[in-house]
């Protein structure tokens, strides 16, 4: 059986104002998502490749390196970049802005972000196929990293891409609670 990468979305605790756009607003303890570890193109092949596909591990990578390629030169083209079952890509413009039209050239453009929309049944398979795991306060977190780091230190490393417990990164939640 191939070696999939299974598990729940971590999640920690951390207060949230109930309405935030009054800073004097209520709290209430909600859930915030931890990110595991990033999965890079390279993992990301041999997770693919892990699925049974009948490519080599490199050359699914080299498909996802010159998809992603394509996609920039796409949108640098001004086309959106519909991935079917992933969502869409676009991109929208950073700009200074003028008071009238004649004071606005592409100058005032200073750049662009990529805008992302996700598949529709993609979100449904996220929502009805997912769980969730208490991972413990950012704190809990940052030890279960050091101690992991001690262990790949001391020799004791996996083959498995499956991202382990209580290690990831925070998602930049304001502060945690112990339930």
């Amino acid at each position: 059986m191939a070696n999939r990468i299974i598990g729940a979305i971590p999640y920690s605790l951390g207060l949230r104002l109930k309405n935030p756009s009054e800073k004097d607003s209520e709290k209430e303890i909600v859930a915030f998502r931890q990110e595991r570890e990033t999965i890079d193109l390279d993992l990301l092949a041999k997770h693919i490749k892990e699925h049974g596909s009948s490519f080599s591990k490199g050359t699914i990578y080299g498909v996802l390196q010159d998809a992603v390629e394509c996609i920039v030169e796409c949108l640098q083209g001004g086309y959106g970049v519909l991935l079917n079952g992933l969502g869409k890509f676009g991109i929208s413009l950073k700009c200074s802005g003028a008071d009238m039209d004649e004071e606005f050239s592409a100058a005032n453009i200073t750049g662009v972000r990529v805008t992302f929309n996700p598949d529709g049944e993609m979100i449904h398979q996220l929502n009805t196929n997912t769980e969730f795991e208490y991972v413990g306060s950012r704190a809990a977190q940052m030890q279960a990293k050091k101690e992991e780091k001690a262990r790949v230190a001391a020799g004791e490393t996996t083959e498995s891409i499956t991202p382990s417990s209580g290690s990831g990164s925070g998602s930049g939640d304001p502060g945690d609670v112990t339930p």
